[in-house]
């Protein structure tokens, strides 16, 4: 009784699909899901760290913005920022 063991569990594994994990003939290779949300914009981001920056309104936290996003349009507008928090008041 011991031998149809391995049979059975091989013909289970046939079922599922676990032995063809690159689909089959009938149905063809898998299919990505379509449900998966699609990759956030990076500029988003960047802009909300910089609001984050201005609602801080400290030099250290654009002096965070501008060493992380140094290359990045913003970080134009940070400098500009900055510099008038160290301006002296007229």
């Amino acid at each position: 009784m011991r031998p149809a063991l391995p049979i059975a569990i091989a013909g289970l594994v046939a079922l599922t699909g676990a032995a063809c994990p690159k689909g089959d003939k009938v149905n063809g290779p898998p299919r990505r899901s379509t449900e998966l949300p699609l990759p956030r914009n990076g500029d988003i981001a960047v802009q909300e760290e910089l609001d984050a920056a201005r609602r801080a309104g400290t030099v250290a936290a654009y002096d965070l913005f501008i060493a992380r996003n140094r290359r990045h349009p913003l970080a134009a507008v940070a400098r500009r920022e900055r510099a008038r928090l160290l301006a002296p008041p007229r």
